[in-house]
């Protein structure tokens, strides 16, 4: 039986686009995973090319973020047309399945990979059901991501890893806040150890909510990685730079990159959306930390907060050009259906645009409480605009400083280098950088320091 998995796209009106170009979309690699292997898989990673118009597959599935959900729904309705069965699931779906019910021919609500061979079988023998419900697995019995269903040229990164799912915290923003029953476990050491040995790469990616949020569990994977001489990127919050001989582990066991949410400088919107862990007052201590010790810094960045006035957006800026942040994501605050930020807009009556095409981040889809809708997208464009300008680009990287031609690379390629990435669309293969990947995450040969002229060896 072909089977044809699709990562539907949605039209970014701002969104960078080089993230989708380093690591191919995990949900459907672990779908094809746990699909038995007298059947023919393909995954369709939309971002970089449409699933084609003439689909060649017995039965296709579809995963739906939010906004992704238009472009979803017309491509399922479109399949079905020609005869061909359609399977929905993903976060939106879990959270809005009536409504996606009406585009399928069955849908997967909560983690699919638990059910998803059932509905193979149902699918096989003619009763098909119109809605599964998957339970959440322990994951000692998930499969390792099958990279055999993608094109890995088409990625920066040939190895994406998970140590856990789920996230210890409930941050009313994230889809996250919107799970019901096991929320953060963890695989077994062991088995993402063998993952990686089996990916025989330089350069991993961890794509954990927070990969260093059990403490104990992280100190022993970073041991273990320290001999396996690789260098990776991972998420995490920066109250993990609050432990320095965890971060003494980080260094030595290869973290070259952090992607870090601080959401925002001011405390008060931290604790209206249960943040509140995140302490503004250490933030320049441990980015500074972090650059001690060679690892470069992606900090995330919210608007629309009912605590944010209309400078919080130059007030960002300036918080990142002291900080000297490598990179930074900029995003307007979201209300995902599901998500207790949603559920308190709604009450509140505050939800003007309900097209999920418009959930992107970058549009202000409800009214704020201390600025216009349109104030609020105005400040988001203004800040990405300041924030890499010449001006904070020179300060952030500066010359004669180790890595400053990564630094002033990285800062090209992920937002000066936007234009050229709209015109080429979806047609890049991203995997030629791989060798450049490569040079960026070897080590810069000795620390430094705000004064760039640190010299402890690594």
């Amino acid at each position: 039986m072909k089977i044809a998995l699709v990562f539907a796209t949605a039209s970014l009106r701002r969104g960078t686009r080089l993230k989708h170009f380093m690591v191919p979309p995990h949900c459907l690699q672990i779908l094809g995973a746990t699909t038995p292997q007298e059947h023919h898989v393909v995954v369709y990673d939309e971002y970089h090319r449409l699933a084609p118009g003439d689909l060649d597959a017995d039965i296709v599935g579809i995963s739906v973020w939010t906004a992704a959900a238009n472009r979803a729904y017309q491509l399922a309705d479109r399949i079905r047309a020609r005869g061909l069965p359609v399977v929905l699931g993903g976060p939106h779906v879990t959270l809005c399945p009536d409504e996606a019910q009406a585009h399928a021919d069955c849908v997967v609500v909560g983690e699919g990979e638990g059910v998803w061979p059932t509905v193979l079988e149902d699918f096989q023998r003619g009763r098909l059901k119109k809605r599964y419900i998957g339970e959440a697995l322990p994951l000692s019995a998930t499969p390792d991501a099958d990279w055999k269903c993608v094109s890995t040229s088409d990625y920066v990164l040939s190895a994406s890893v998970s140590t856990s799912r789920g996230c210890v915290n409930r941050c009313w923003f994230c889809f996250e806040s919107s799970r019901r029953g096991a929320g953060f476990r963890q695989r077994p050491l062991d088995m993402v150890l063998r993952e990686i040995e089996a990916r025989s790469s330089r350069v991993v990616a961890f794509i954990d909510n927070d990969l260093l949020a059990d403490r104990a569990y992280a100190a022993r994977l970073l041991t273990a990685l320290i001999p396996m001489n690789i260098h990776w990127l991972g998420m995490t919050t920066i109250g993990a730079a609050d432990d320095e001989k965890l971060l003494d582990l980080l260094a030595a066991s290869g973290c070259r990159t952090l992607y870090i949410g601080f959401e925002s400088v001011n405390a008060e919107c931290l604790n209206e959306v249960g943040k509140g862990w995140n302490k503004v007052e250490s933030y320049i201590r441990n980015v500074r930390r972090l650059h001690d010790r060679d690892i470069m810094v992606n900090g995330s960045f919210v608007f629309g907060f009912d605590n944010d006035d209309h400078g919080v957006f130059r007030r960002t800026v300036d918080f990142g050009i002291e900080a000297r942040l490598e990179t930074a994501t900029f995003t307007i605050l979201t209300p995902y259906p599901g998500t207790l930020l949603y559920k308190k807009l709604q009450r509140e009556g505050r939800i003007l645009d309900r097209d999920w095409a418009h959930y992107d981040t970058t549009r202000a889809v409800y009214l704020p409480k201390r600025m216009s809708p349109e104030e609020l997208e105005a400040g988001y464009f203004q800040a990405y605009g300041d924030f890499y300008s010449w001006p904070s680009i020179r300060t952030r990287c500066r010359w004669g400083e180790p890595g400053f031609s990564k630094r002033l690379l990285l800062n090209l390629a992920y937002k000066k280098m936007e234009p050229l990435y709209r015109f080429l669309g979806r047609s890049v293969r991203a995997g030629w950088s791989r060798p450049v990947m490569d040079w960026f995450a070897k080590p810069n040969g000795r620390l430094w320091t705000e004064s760039g002229r640190g010299s402890r060896p690594r």
